[in-house]
């Protein structure tokens, strides 16, 4: 997937991210274009109960962020991915 990105200052940039997915189960993440590339990162998905348990493992790399900045923005991308991923699986039911 390519995708045209927008910086906190209304800036853009271009990335290519390439997924690999494993469904109902997993999908891996990884930056091969753009500011993070060489970041690859799995989430996994186990069922528990009425609950789906959530694990992500990665490594992630930006250019020009320190690790403070860096892990404010993984933080960031994870509480978005994981609001998506829980609407989406609110609708699954």
């Amino acid at each position: 997937m390519q995708a045209e990105r927008v910086n906190a200052d209304g800036s853009t940039y271009m990335e290519t991210i390439k997924f690999n997915f494993s469904p109902p189960k997993a999908f891996t993440m990884e930056w091969v274009d753009g500011p993070m590339k060489g970041t690859k990162n799995t989430h996994t998905y186990t069922p528990m109960g009425n609950k789906t348990k959530v694990e992500v493992e990665g490594d992630f790399v930006a250019k020009g962020m320190d690790d403070k900045a860096l892990r404010s923005a993984v933080l960031s991308m994870l509480a978005e991915v994981f609001d998506e991923d829980n609407a989406q699986l609110r609708a699954f039911k």
